[in-house]
């Protein structure tokens, strides 16, 4: 299967710290992968580099054979990567519908319209019947499926998920990976994410790449990342990983 994402030698730095350092990997089209590390590994700091939010001071960053280094977030989405975030961050004042809306003007109306178009991914991701709500008065859960709905708005080749299961319980958790897990399979979606709730990541993804401290660290499925030495002392502190524990 041929890369979609090729990152070569790509590092970041901010003043005397180096965030990300020299990181390489590829992404195979079609494929669930995720990024794990300990907070201040640099894995926001990796995808805000993928979508342009800052820029890298070395390497390179190709998607879909052109070079994103240098080009803004917006055409960045326009060329087919989007993101959600580790916070929701829900357009206040607007309702779901129109979020979602304002989700897919990154691309020309497709040929159902915008408000068919957005109503379909609303009920994609189970908040049928909550298109006129205040996207701010939505519970957290329905507000991160609403984040994922927005992100699929702008027809994306490529899904960056930050911390998806963030602030939910392990019925929500559950629930969203299930929502993951279907969108990847219907729409081919490649999708990249970042995690700390092992137990859902580890059965959510095919692949795992670990960071610690800006750099790349090991690269393998989840089997045997859970028991890599160096992802044990840098991520667990010692031990190997509860994947069965929540």
């Amino acid at each position: 299967m041929s890369a979609i994402l090729e990152v070569s030698g790509v590092t970041k730095r901010f003043g005397g710290l180096v965030a990300v350092n020299d990181v390489s990997f590829s992404l195979a089209a079609g494929e669930i992968a995720g990024i794990l590390g300990p907070n201040g590994a640099g894995k926001t700091t990796l995808y805000n580099l993928l979508t342009g939010f800052i820029p890298a001071d070395e390497g390179s960053i190709v998607f879909q054979g052109r070079q994103l280094r240098g080009v803004s977030p917006h055409r960045i989405v326009r060329m087919g990567i989007s993101r959600t975030f580790q916070l929701c961050r829900p357009f206040v004042g607007m309702s779901v519908l129109e979020n979602v809306k304002v989700g897919g003007l990154a691309q020309p109306a497709p040929p159902e319209g915008r408000d068919a178009h957005a109503h379909r991914l609303i009920a994609q991701v189970g908040l049928s019947g909550k298109e006129d709500m205040p996207a701010e008065l939505m519970a957290y859960g329905d507000q991160r499926r609403l984040e994922i709905a927005r992100a699929l708005a702008a027809s994306p080749k490529l899904l960056l998920l930050d911390e998806p299961f963030a602030g939910l319980g392990s019925s929500e958790i559950a629930e969203l990976s299930a929502l993951i897990r279907q969108i990847h399979a219907d729409t081919g979606l490649t999708v990249l994410l970042i995690e700390h709730k092992l137990h859902e990541f580890m059965k959510l993804v095919n692949r795992v790449i670990a960071l610690d401290f800006g750099e790349l660290i090991a690269d393998d499925v989840p089997e045997r990342i859970v028991t890599h030495p160096r992802v044990v002392e840098a991520y667990i502190g010692g031990n190997v990983p509860e994947t069965e524990a929540a």
